[in-house]
């Protein structure tokens, strides 16, 4: 959506200036603590952080608040963030409870495995041509900045959530907490958001209302590590295919999806590690 990017590396060295712009010399000059925050994080639309959870103590405050509230305090100001979306990416999985609320900021997750045993051989051609990346082209026009921005609102104001797909949301979160070893938690925050990105998801389906189907994407959004997104995968297709009102063709291409995804599934297992 051509929005304003920041990039950065994070490591265990390093300090809040590197996120969040070097200490003003003018500002100290006047006795006033504040940043030149232009062209670093508090300024950006769109960010992504390598390595987010080697973030310290000095460094985790000041973002969470700007995750969440998308505010940034720098020196006795408030200010409003223009943060659209924050991608983070890490080798690891927090160990800290210190690290956990930084953790449930990030509402989607997608654990990247390694390359199966199958695609090793797309994976050696791309290396013989010089690249491991890949180029995807499509015909569609860019998501415009003005539709990004408009789209939750329009998405909350048109959508619809069903008290199936509640009843749904509301027993999957006790079937994570209550019934599962070990118990997977789900703040009230995450929870909240899980209903906010079902509508949005649904909204650019041209969905007047959320359906059972869309609660398929939970698997990317609740749950701690990566075996927990097939808890949940597991609960919603139970969950569908239990429901009464859905004709049997859908029942059948649900079945043959079900089985399509513990496939695809087996298969990242045994083709690599987490």
């Amino acid at each position: 959506c051509h929005g304003t990017y920041f990039e950065r590396l994070l490591t265990r060295f390093s300090v809040p200036e590197e996120l969040f712009g070097p200490l003003s010399m003018k500002g100290l000059e006047e006795d006033r603590y504040q940043r030149q925050i232009e062209g670093y994080l508090p300024t950006a639309q769109v960010a992504f952080v390598d390595e987010i959870f080697k973030a310290n103590s000095a460094i985790l405050n000041a973002l969470l608040t700007l995750l969440n509230e998308r505010l940034f305090d720098n020196g006795a100001d408030r200010i409003e963030v223009p943060l659209l979306c924050m991608v983070g990416a890490s080798n690891e999985l927090p160990e800290s409870e210190e690290l956990d609320a930084l953790y449930d900021r990030f509402l989607i997750r997608r654990t990247v495995q390694q390359v199966s045993s199958n695609g090793l051989r797309d994976l050696a051609l791309l290396a013989s041509s010089g690249s491991t990346s890949r180029a995807f082209g499509t015909d569609e026009a860019p998501l415009s900045l003005e539709d990004f921005l408009g789209c939750r609102t329009k998405a909350v104001e048109a959508v619809a959530v069903p008290d199936r797909v509640v009843d749904l949301l509301v027993g999957l979160r006790e079937y994570l907490q209550d019934k599962c070893e070990p118990p997977v938690y789900v703040s009230d925050r995450r929870f909240t958001k899980c209903v906010t990105l079902l509508q949005v998801a649904a909204y650019a389906n041209g969905a007047r209302e959320v359906n059972e189907y869309d609660c398929l994407l939970l698997q990317f959004v609740l749950g701690q590590r990566a075996e927990d997104g097939d808890k949940v995968l597991d609960y919603v297709l139970d969950n569908i295919s239990a429901d009464p009102g859905i004709l049997q063709n859908e029942l059948t291409l649900l079945g043959l999806f079900g089985r399509a995804c513990r496939v695809l599934r087996s298969d990242h297992h045994h083709g690599g590690s987490q």
